[in-house]
């Protein structure tokens, strides 16, 4: 198995851990984070980010950003351009449960989640994470660092720009554009287009 190791360590980083062991494609040699959590983790904490160069050096070269959205994707942004930048592979996690249309692309560092569906001709970018049971139909276009949260269905033909949180049971109906850095709260209809930059809730027609 490749080894690897974990960027973060939280809630979303035990979903992470599951779907890595069901696949038996990865070894995780520990984890990095600010300080050590409890002692019940299984893995291995390894030191703070400033160790992430030597970790390189001593031939694991692989990594997973397990920090959640947290609001914003600044965190995740960081953590990405510093582990490029040293030379980490980040590879594609997704969890067996998962299902995958052939022919869709799925860009490095991002997270598929349990009994997530994503659809023919769908393009997924990197870092996203597309969280447990959301769908993702036909054509859908998610971009760069963007969250797809659970229970989630993006209809056909939906774009969806980079930096984009969407929150859990939102339906999100065919055709829409949602530009950058754009937030749609929990529960939410989206009937029309969204600006970027823009936080909705509730049922958006555009007015």
């Amino acid at each position: 198995m490749k080894k690897i190791i974990l960027i973060g360590y939280g809630g979303h980083a035990k979903s992470i851990i599951d779907s890595i062991r069901q696949t038996e494609e990865y070894e995780i040699i520990g984890y990095i984070d600010k300080h050590s959590i409890s002692s019940e983790i299984r893995y291995p904490y390894l030191g703070k980010d400033d160790i992430l160069p030597n970790i390189f050096k001593s031939g694991i070269y692989n990594a997973v950003i397990s920090v959640g959205y947290l609001g914003t994707s600044n965190v995740r942004d960081r953590l990405y351009n510093l582990v490029k930048d040293i030379g980490f592979c980040l590879p594609v996690i997704f969890d067996r449960t998962a299902i995958l249309a052939e022919n869709i692309s799925i860009g490095e560092g991002t997270y598929i989640g349990k009994g997530v569906i994503i659809n023919t001709e769908s393009e997924i970018g990197r870092m996203c994470i597309i969280n447990s049971g959301a769908v993702v139909e036909h054509e859908n276009k998610v971009g760069d660092f963007s969250h797809v949260s659970v229970k989630t269905v993006l209809c056909g033909n939906v774009t969806v720009g980079d930096h984009v949180f969407i929150g859990a049971n939102s339906t999100i109906i065919q055709g829409i554009n949602i530009r950058a850095y754009s937030n749609i709260g929990a529960g939410s209809i989206v009937l029309n287009s969204v600006s970027e930059n823009m936080k909705i809730h509730g049922v958006w027609n555009g007015k």
